[in-house]
């Protein structure tokens, strides 16, 4: 068994939302598996050693949507979650917190992207609170919905 599969891979996710109360998401493809459906998920990754979850969301938005800001911006934590899944013939269990961050214009900023990154993600765009809750695509995390919502009121 090997590290990805026997510890559990901490991150720092953000949702971006904007004066609609949309959400930004990226969509993905599995590069291991090509006939899996296309995924939606928000920006964020792995925390780095020395790293705070602030931190780590805070460098992942940069690099994937090109939004500056101090990680002490993104505020408390809005939202958890707890997973296992497959990407690129890999098993993960991921422990994730959540921050919410308004900005109007993010984009998806491909010179940021690591390798892997580049592979995966095609495609961003903004997602209404009804359009999450009726799609039939595959939407990450499974309680976006939910954080959304808490975050209206």
């Amino acid at each position: 068994m090997d590290a990805a599969t026997s510890s559990i891979r901490q991150v720092g996710r953000v949702l971006i939302r904007n004066h609609a109360g949309e959400v930004f998401l990226l969509r993905g493809r599995d590069p291991g598996e090509p006939d899996r459906p296309a995924f939606w998920f928000t920006p964020g990754g792995k925390i780095d050693l020395g790293e705070t979850a602030q931190e780590a969301a805070a460098r992942e938005l940069q690099e994937e949507v090109g939004i500056v800001v101090e990680p002490t911006a993104l505020g408390e934590v809005i939202g958890t979650e707890d997973v296992t899944y497959r990407f690129n013939g890999v098993s993960y269990r991921q422990s994730g917190v959540f921050f919410a961050l308004n900005h109007e214009n993010p984009r998806l900023h491909a010179e940021g992207l690591n390798a892997l990154e580049a592979q995966t993600i095609d495609l961003a765009r903004w997602w209404s609170l009804s359009e999450i809750q009726t799609s039939n695509e595959t939407i990450y995390p499974e309680n976006l919905s939910e954080m959304l919502a808490k975050l209206a009121h």
